[in-house]
């Protein structure tokens, strides 16, 4: 069973923020401007952010840029795009484009960092070293990745409450990601340098890691 829960539409994508928010406990808000504060955005700074949903995270990180900086966002949703052009149509040099992070894209040796938040988890494994390389060819020669997603931590080993939650909150795949030792795996897939920092009990990390 590999049920991905990435591509999101209808009721959920429209009310994806409050959604985020309620199932948070109103912690979301804070959470993602403290992690997006931790990749130190640079002014000139151009950044990829894969699986960019709403333009949410895209717009906090556009603060962080001169006009010598920019964002390019992807994603696939229709009423994802939507909100994203409305939410950050007043940052000239943020722009969205409708593309599948798991299919080849062009981009070349055009960014200093990519970004993909609660994405990468949804994805099967031939999928996720796809994305991967997209990214690794995206980057400059010092470029930088930063991973928001769930931390490996052992699900049998969390409360009963939590364990009931996430498997009905998450796809199938989510339950298979936390296994998984991703800095042994991206450092296979040519990352390296890495650098961890956690949120919601370790539940969350960002992971930051550079080309090698």
């Amino acid at each position: 069973m590999n049920e991905s829960k990435v591509e999101i539409t209808g009721f959920e994508a429209r009310h994806y923020d409050s959604l985020l928010n309620f199932l948070s406990l109103g912690s979301y808000a804070v959470f993602i401007r403290r992690a997006i504060e931790k990749m130190k955005i640079q002014p000139h700074d151009r950044i990829l952010d894969l699986g960019c949903g709403t333009g949410r995270n895209s717009c906090l990180m556009a603060k962080y840029l001169s006009n010598d900086g920019g964002i390019v966002g992807l994603d696939i949703g229709a009423e994802m795009i939507q909100q994203f052009e409305q939410k950050c149509q007043k940052y000239p040099n943020v722009k969205i484009q409708n593309y599948r992070i798991d299919e080849p894209l062009l981009f070349e040796k055009e960014f200093d960092k990519a970004f993909i938040s609660f994405v990468f988890h949804g994805f099967p494994d031939e999928k996720k070293e796809l994305i991967i390389q997209n990214i690794k060819k995206a980057l400059k020669s010092n470029g930088q990745l930063f991973l928001l997603d769930y931390n490996e931590f052992d699900l049998a080993k969390k409360p009963t409450v939590f364990r009931k939650a996430f498997a009905k909150v998450e796809c199938p795949l989510a339950l298979d990601y936390v296994k998984v030792d991703w800095k042994k795996r991206l450092s296979q897939w040519g990352f390296d340098n890495f650098d961890e920092i956690f949120f919601y009990w370790k539940i969350v990390r960002l992971l930051k890691t550079e080309l090698k």
